[in-house]
């Protein structure tokens, strides 16, 4: 089964109407035959924004909500992974706006890279799906691209780092390559590098979600 995993898509984050139209006849199949839907944001000041002002596609109460405190949300929110393994979720389908954030610390512990393959996380997450379970014991896990965190560079945007550990935490992804964009509203960069980590390009129109 898949998952449609759409990720900083707040008005401010997703500011192409074009990418936002190319979105909406996805978001409404995935709706129509009552599939797995997950709104994700990793943003601190929406923190305490209501879960449908979260996504300029409105969410609501069947679809699954989550705040992030890290750009990779299987990191950011524990048992994220399992809990979507649970509900028999193979396959990731991903997109949405790709936000670089400028690290703070110095590189990343090489142990954290066998947590997040665990799908363990530290942050506080909302959803209406009972099967996705957070829990709020502090336990961290890193970046599942450690690769990416040299000291004093940027940690990977958000559709990225994402997209990564999902292909760590053993789901079949996609991405959307017309409906990852930069803040600007173009295109990103590093779809190469996602299809060589094992990840399918695919353009929105041809993507047929399986419920």
């Amino acid at each position: 089964m898949d998952a449609l995993l759409l990720i900083d898509t707040d008005d401010a984050s997703y500011v192409s109407d074009e990418n936002a139209e190319i979105l909406v006849d996805i978001v409404g199949r995935t709706r129509t035959v009552g599939g797995v839907l997950i709104f994700a944001s990793t943003k601190d000041e929406l923190v305490d924004v209501d879960d449908e002002e979260l996504s300029i596609f409105v969410p609501d109460e069947e679809d699954l909500v989550l705040r992030s405190e890290k750009p990779d949300v299987f990191d950011g929110i524990r048992d994220l992974a399992p809990g979507l393994h649970d509900m028999g979720v193979d396959r990731i389908v991903i997109a949405g706006g790709d936000v670089n954030t400028v690290a703070t610390t110095e590189g990343a512990d090489a142990s954290d890279e066998a947590d997040s393959a665990d799908g363990a996380g530290a942050a506080d997450g909302a959803g209406t799906r009972e099967n996705v379970g957070v829990s709020d014991d502090g336990d961290s896990a890193g970046e599942a691209d450690p690769a990416d965190d040299d000291a004093g560079g940027e940690l990977p945007g958000s559709v990225r780092a994402s997209a990564m550990a999902a292909l760590v935490c053993n789901f079949d992804v996609i991405v959307l390559s017309d409906a990852v964009i930069d803040p600007e509203g173009q295109p990103v960069s590093w779809l190469d590098e996602a299809a060589a980590a094992g990840a399918m390009i695919k353009k929105t129109a041809d993507t047929w979600l399986r419920m």
